[in-house]
């Protein structure tokens, strides 16, 4: 087997473990002709890094503020719109954070463990698809295309998924972040415009969660050094 397959590994997993692995393949080791657990060893450690990746915190923070600040040009107006509840000159914030707090929420249901990959799986899929139809939904309505029914089920299904996330990462132990994004979810699918308030404070306290715990790992990381 090519030592070539090594690349597919990021950089780190190649600086601890490249030379062993390539001795291996070269002397036609364990690993010879098990092309298909190489690759899905790769995608492990993509997926599960040796220190956590700074882009769902830094998505969440971004994402959770941009709502939250959202969320109180609208509960601000002298009479709120009806649910859904977008302002059209906001419409294009509204995008931006949902982008952002897709990524978030994948990087979130990450941590609930191999495990519980089904669960996961199924969950990441429903916040794929109702984020997307969400966001789609929201392009539509800044070209005063779609309607409120349609833009309300959007977002209600990607908010399904999001509570679903949550729901996974409470059964596996994982801290704040499940308790957090089930009230994220749970709030904006209350057909009430101040519930989008507490999504955005949600969305905010799970990115400085996910921020404390980076920093956590990486001064472990240090001490252990």
């Amino acid at each position: 087997m090519s030592p070539r397959l090594v690349r597919l590994y990021p950089g780190w997993w190649r600086r601890r473990y490249g030379d062993e692995m390539t001795a291996l393949i070269e002397d036609g080791g364990p690993f010879r002709g098990d092309r298909v657990d190489l690759v899905r060893g790769a995608l492990d450690a993509w997926l599960h890094p040796a220190t956590p990746s700074l882009i769902p915190p830094i998505a969440a923070l971004a994402g959770g503020g941009l709502w939250t600040a959202l969320a109180v040009a609208v509960v601000a107006q002298p009479s709120p719109p009806d649910w859904p509840g977008y302002l059209l000159e906001l419409v294009p914030l509204a995008i931006t954070a949902a982008l952002l707090l897709l990524v978030a929420t994948l990087g979130c249901a990450l941590r609930a463990g191999d495990e519980r990959w089904r669960a996961v799986a199924l969950a990441a899929t429903v916040v794929m698809i109702g984020s997307i139809a969400w966001i789609a939904a929201l392009l539509l309505t800044l070209a005063a295309i779609a309607d409120p029914a349609t833009l309300a089920a959007a977002q209600s299904v990607a908010m399904l998924g999001t509570v679903t996330v949550g729901l996974v990462l409470l059964r596996a132990g994982a801290g704040w972040i499940g308790p957090l994004l089930i009230v994220a979810g749970a709030a904006m699918l209350v057909p009430w415009t101040a519930g989008w308030v507490a999504f955005g404070a949600a969305w905010t306290a799970i990115g400085v969660v996910l921020l404390r715990d980076r920093l956590g790992h990486v001064d472990r990381g240090m001490r252990a050094a």
